[in-house]
């Protein structure tokens, strides 16, 4: 249907008579326009534009896809760049766990907690082994205070 009409609306104004016709129509349609409404000022043969209401066209809303993928972009180029800039901020000090490497002091009751390596010590965990386990000869061995064995010290 529509394509009938445009086919025929191209064959009118395709053709120059067709097209004088169809403009001498046009306006004899605003000589009685303004014939039918006399109260409108008209102006060279149409309504004034102030009378003309235009239809509001709403076009539905688009997902900003290229600003969202960009800002991701920008992001991750931001967060990697302050990771590389950003020291890391790992402390040396003691973590409360026991093992092998370990500085440790003796407490009164002969048990061991570990402390920095910075600042004195009684000795350096060889390594950390079950109750029932003995220490080598050259090491001797102190109770853990959290219980998890037996911490062979080097002197």
């Amino acid at each position: 249907m529509a394509l009938a009409a445009v086919s025929e609306a191209w064959r009118v104004l395709g053709d120059p008579v067709s097209r004088a016709e169809y403009d001498d129509s046009l306006i004899s349609r605003s000589t009685s326009r303004r014939e039918f409404y006399p109260e409108h000022e008209v102006v060279d043969d149409v309504f004034e534009e102030s009378d003309f209401v235009a239809p509001q066209i709403f076009a539905r809303a688009q997902f900003p896809w290229r600003f969202m993928l960009t800002l991701i972009a920008v992001g991750a180029i931001v967060v990697l760049l302050l990771r590389t800039v950003d020291s890391p901020n790992i402390s040396d000090g003691p973590d409360s766990l026991i093992q092998s490497g370990s500085c440790v002091m003796i407490d009164p009751t002969q048990a061991v907690y570990e402390v920095s390596c910075d600042g004195p010590h009684d000795g350096v965990v060889r390594q950390l082994i079950g109750f029932d386990l003995t220490c080598s000869s050259d090491t001797f061995g102190y109770r853990d205070r959290q219980g998890m064995g037996i911490a062979c010290l080097e002197p």
